[in-house]
């Protein structure tokens, strides 16, 4: 019913400018949706995607949410996930897409409908995170600020001294859920503990913590510039699941220690 009340029976002839401008954004910014992975620029995905943001678009509160394209970006670690699981394919044939040859529609209708499920319940548990004129965002840096005050204060020194600001480097960490720094394996790990958690916003910020933390030596010796570049794109290539169990039990301990509140 959603797909033909929101998908199917759209008419630009009739279709309001919101409708016309979602609609277009959308298709923009799809080509773009986790670029390292074929399994997503493949045609039949990429329809399923639309329908999915399209849905979502039309929603409230998420027809305020912000940079559209973070939404393609989010739905794609449960499409993946569930592409596989209906399949029984490999990692390596869901990442290349072959897993799509031969695969009927009412399969793939299937994962569409569930990736949409589980995206609108994340987005759920974090919505200030996107809602537009919501400070969920400024509010969870605050609090990051304030726990790397209190577990490294040299490192916070040294930030304060090279005039980093937080929101200059962990904007995106909130607003994509660490998936933009992680391979798509860590990043399942990482949300596989999210999708169990009832409220995971709160406890991701103590994740980002333990993320920056991890890099404190290495940051304490940069300027200015070479901190931007080095956290917008972070040498995480290497890490596996081991590396996110730990990080997640780091960030477990601090959490059971204080809440906001108290830092």
């Amino acid at each position: 019913d959603a797909v033909e009340k929101y998908f199917t029976s759209y008419d630009e002839k009739t279709a309001s400018q919101y409708d016309k401008t979602m609609y277009h954004q959308i298709a923009v910014d799809l080509p773009r949706t986790n670029p390292s992975l074929d399994l997503f620029q493949n045609e039949r995905v990429q329809q399923s995607l639309h329908r999915i943001l399209v849905r979502l678009g039309d929603q409230a509160p998420w027809n305020g949410l912000r940079a559209r394209d973070q939404r393609s970006r989010l739905v794609t670690p449960f499409f993946f996930v569930f592409l596989k699981e209906v399949t029984g394919a490999a990692d390596g044939d869901v990442s290349t897409g072959k897993v799509m040859e031969g695969l009927s529609q009412e399969l793939l209708d299937g994962v569409e409908a569930d990736s949409y499920h589980c995206l609108t319940n994340m987005l759920d548990n974090a919505q200030d995170n996107y809602v537009m004129d919501s400070k969920g965002i400024q509010e969870k840096v605050f609090v990051l600020r304030r726990i790397i005050a209190r577990l490294d204060d040299k490192l916070f020194r040294h930030l304060e001294a090279m005039e980093v600001e937080f929101l200059q480097f962990s904007f995106r960490w909130f607003n994509c859920l660490l998936m933009r720094e992680f391979s798509l394996q860590c990043t399942l790990r990482l949300w596989d503990t999210y999708v169990a958690e009832k409220s995971f916003a709160g406890f991701h910020v103590y994740v980002c913590a333990a993320v920056l933390l991890n890099f404190s030596k290495e940051l304490q010796t940069m300027d200015f510039p070479d901190m931007i570049v080095f956290l917008q794109k972070l040498p995480t290539e290497s890490w596996d699941e081991s590396k996110i169990d730990m990080l997640v039990a780091q960030a477990y301990s601090w959490n059971q220690q204080w809440s906001a509140g108290h830092i």
